[in-house]
């Protein structure tokens, strides 16, 4: 993601909170009770949860990731130093491939 597009969603994110305040006055009281606000921790708690399920997904998935590519680039190195021994009982014309 581009740092514009990211500058762009913690903007939106910042208008948002801001938005929400001015909101809350012009809000009637009844929108405003206990059982509202319960509702909004609830929901809150919920995005919480997911983006920390998300997130710990990603970090999973890009674990995962350089693992394979370790294990990659260490078989690969052994198959070349084999491959060099290999050259190497061929004789000479072995030596200077």
């Amino acid at each position: 993601m581009s740092p514009m597009a990211i500058s762009w969603i913690a903007f939106a994110c910042l208008f948002g909170v801001l938005f929400g305040m001015l909101l809350r006055r012009i809000l009637p009281e009844h929108h405003l009770t206990a059982d509202s606000k319960n509702v909004v921790k609830l929901g809150m708690d919920l995005i919480g949860t997911m983006s920390a399920l998300v997130l710990a997904l990603l970090i999973a998935s890009a674990k995962t990731s350089y693992d394979t590519q370790t294990n990659e680039v260490t078989q690969m190195s052994g198959d070349i130093v084999q491959l060099d021994r290999v050259l190497a009982h061929c004789g000479p014309q072995g030596k200077e491939t």
